[in-house]
């Protein structure tokens, strides 16, 4: 049994521990406050960080507006009595809910009757129109002198967002404000009355903090001529900073390039081929200060009294387009009987495949897995009858063909990316079943199915323009038609009739369409085809 002074040693828990001698080793009176001061500071900074969060709540509950998405009409049609219409349609976020818009322009006699007086115009005017792409509502007119020449819209340098539309019309050159529609500046466009699109863009020149534009002038249909004017206009206020003359003996067509190393340069379609010049070189020799570069091994096969570049000699040179997409630049040179892809870093070509004559400008998608843009074509092979061919941008071999009936104008194919890699492909034309001068068609075609076409029918349309993309970012993938006459064959009042801008949900069309057998080598129904295109994820990426 434990002696009684052993007990009297034993700790006493609610009292504190004894230490040696009988002295309790309980915290003194200091050190119990100092406890204390630590525990309220603790509960002070975190009552603090409490309360800053719900303030950070509060503000983005109900003091921060959340972001609004757009919300969309499927289809909506802007019409327009008595009118005729251009081949341009253009998509811009004007009225910036980051949902694109639409851009036509229209000329009539009795739609734009007020708009045209308004500003002291002679009857009928052109008016330049921007429409909300979520539903087809009017955000702006501006109405114009006629006639039209050309126009083109997203030029940097011009209005509140720093793009704008530029119009080439009667004697004027006008820069239009895309947000608001207002005039931005106007000038007599004398020294370029031959101007030819598509402008030339620059970086600033002349210390405005703006970007500026060139414009090459020259007439295809005249006689073969040794220079052509290069003009240089402030995108700020569309004065005329700089002139140079490039030698242009047959130059029929031009085209803005970038090499991969970031060098820019001006493209020339003549009749002997094609060739290239530098646009540091030009805004030099225009006593203009940029910040542009040459491309080395370009530069050494230069002209050193012209500065001109021979790329490639090419017979019959018909068109030249820059293949997106790719981090070493491509061209797809088109002649009258050939569709070639020229390497612009070895200047050498990469493949060549023979064709009849193009019915439309060629198509870039992805078709195949190989991650290089291919390439759709429409040839004419008689009989109102086109072939549609799919050429691999690789090797160029065909990858995939069909024959259609076709209409004149005959509206150019189109391609909206998805997430997958490959594109969806748009066309027009008529199957062999509906032979009937009161219907055509468009066409849908899907890579991974392409045994099957999509069809949908639609009342017979005289179409003037044709575009497909993404209306938002990543989203809603749709189609553009404008109708009607078209306004450079139709001038007198008599010969107008209704315009109408229609916008159609890609996906809304394939519950409507019927199915087109292309190939019997692999069976696969409508139904899964159908499915397959609503299980679609569009992608904004560029090609």
């Amino acid at each position: 049994m434990a002696d009684a002074s052993e007990r009297g040693l034993e700790a006493e828990p609610l009292k504190g521990e004894v230490a040696e001698g009988g002295v309790s080793k309980e915290k003194s009176c200091k050190e119990k406050l100092g406890m204390s001061k630590l525990l309220g500071w603790r509960t002070a900074a975190f009552l603090l960080s409490l309360f800053l969060c719900l303030v950070v709540v509060f503000a983005f509950s109900f003091i921060l507006p959340c972001p609004v998405r757009p919300q969309y009409l499927s289809t909506w049609n802007h019409t327009l009595p008595d009118a005729a219409t251009y081949d341009f349609l253009a998509v811009e976020d004007a009225n910036e809910d980051k949902a694109l818009d639409v851009f036509f322009i229209y000329k009539d006699a009795e739609a734009s009757r007020n708009t045209c007086l308004s500003q002291n115009l002679s009857i009928p005017c052109l008016v330049l129109t921007a429409v909300d792409g979520t539903d087809g509502k009017t955000l702006w007119e501006r109405p114009l002198d006629a006639e039209l020449d050309w126009l083109e819209c997203g030029v940097k340098g011009l209005g509140l967002q720093r793009t704008g539309c530029l119009v080439a019309h009667a004697d004027n050159l006008t820069a239009i404000d895309k947000k608001t529609g207002e005039v931005r500046w106007q000038r007599s466009r004398s020294t370029v009355l031959n101007g030819n699109l598509p402008l030339i863009s620059f970086p600033d020149l002349n210390g405005d903090k703006a970007e500026d534009f060139a414009i090459l002038s020259y007439n295809p249909e005249a006689p073969s001529f040794t220079s052509i004017p290069l003009v240089f206009f402030s995108g700020e206020s569309g004065e005329q900073i700089g002139s140079v003359d490039v030698d242009g003996n047959g130059v029929f067509g031009h085209q803005q390039f970038k090499t991969a190393s970031g060098a820019s340069y001006l493209l020339l379609l003549s009749k002997s081929g094609l060739y290239a010049v530098s646009l540091r070189r030009l805004a030099s020799l225009a006593k203009l200060e940029s910040a542009l570069k040459d491309e080395k091994s370009w530069e050494e096969k230069s002209d050193t009294h012209t500065g001109l570049i021979s790329l490639y000699q090419f017979d019959s040179l018909k068109r030249v387009m820059v293949v997106p997409g790719s981090s070493s630049p491509s061209l797809l040179v088109q002649t009258e009987s050939s569709v070639s892809l020229l390497n612009t870093d070895k200047l050498k070509i990469t493949w060549s495949t023979n064709t009849s004559a193009l019915l439309s400008v060629p198509t870039f998608g992805q078709f195949d897995k190989d991650g290089i843009p291919d390439i759709m074509i429409e040839e004419d092979i008689g009989n109102k009858t086109k072939r549609v061919l799919v050429l691999s941008g690789s090797s160029g071999v065909v990858l995939w063909q069909m024959n259609l009936l076709f209409w004149t104008p005959n509206p150019r194919p189109a391609s909206v990316l998805t997430l997958n890699t490959y594109s969806v492909f748009m066309l027009w034309g008529q199957s062999q079943g509906n032979q009937t001068n009161e219907m055509h068609s468009s066409f849908l075609l899907h890579p991974r199915n392409s045994q099957l076409l999509l069809e949908k029918r639609h009342p017979l349309q005289n179409i003037i323009s044709f575009k497909a993309m993404l209306l938002e970012r990543g989203r809603h993938a749709c189609y553009l038609v404008l109708t009607g006459p078209d306004g450079r064959r139709h001038v007198g009042p008599d010969e107008t009739e209704t315009v109408i801008l229609t916008k159609h949900k890609i996906k809304d069309d394939v519950s409507e369409s019927i199915a087109l057998r292309v190939s019997a080598d692999e069976y696969i129904s409508e139904d899964e085809v159908k499915q397959e295109f609503h299980r679609l994820r569009f992608s904004d990426k560029l090609l």
